[in-house]
């Protein structure tokens, strides 16, 4: 809802009660990629990364490299996290963000296989086309998110990742039906 004051009042107290709980440690972090504070999202994801190295979910800091523009970085932190279904969307986001269209077609294409043999989020294919630039099919995956009512929706009105789609009238539109 974009009521970062209160998100954060929360987020703060909820690591006074459970200090050394990594989940909302990282949820703190997201916190602040949405509101794009980077530079505290980016020293918040790597104090959990202190704590445990291989925590899954420190690898979301790569969306925040990416809104920096250190795409080495993301590169490097998706690449080292590559395990499944959302690494490989992940890894196409980065890739076509950093202009490396062809690679990130090809983490598509990987995409795609695995969701042959493998129901996937049709987020993940949202955050891959995202990457890619191609708004028609981002769109075309939104509406199937918000059809299996997928958490990523709740995200359309403050992720950064969808500021490329925010001059959309369908964009839009979803996000009215969303409720956001």
């Amino acid at each position: 809802m974009g009521r970062f004051d209160e998100a954060f009042r929360e987020s703060d107290r909820a690591r006074q009660l459970d200090p050394l709980a990594l989940a909302i440690a990282t949820d703190g972090a997201i916190l602040s990629y949405y509101s794009r504070q980077y530079d505290r999202a980016i020293q918040q994801f790597h104090d959990v990364r202190e704590l445990d190295p291989t925590f899954p979910r420190v690898s979301l800091v790569a969306y925040v490299y990416v809104e920096k523009r250190m795409f080495a970085e993301a590169l490097a932190t998706t690449e080292a996290a590559l395990s499944g279904p959302w690494s490989w969307a992940q890894l196409a986001y980065v890739y076509g963000r950093s202009g490396q269209q062809e690679k990130a077609r090809l983490a598509l294409a990987k995409l795609t296989d695995i969701s042959r043999l493998h129901p996937v989020d049709p987020s993940a294919f949202v955050v891959a086309y995202l990457g890619i630039g191609d708004k028609t099919k981002t769109l075309d995956w939104l509406e199937k998110a918000y059809a299996q009512h997928s958490n990523t929706t709740t995200t359309l009105r403050v992720d950064p990742i969808f500021d490329p789609m925010r001059d959309d009238p369908r964009f839009e539109d979803l996000v009215r039906r969303v409720g956001l």
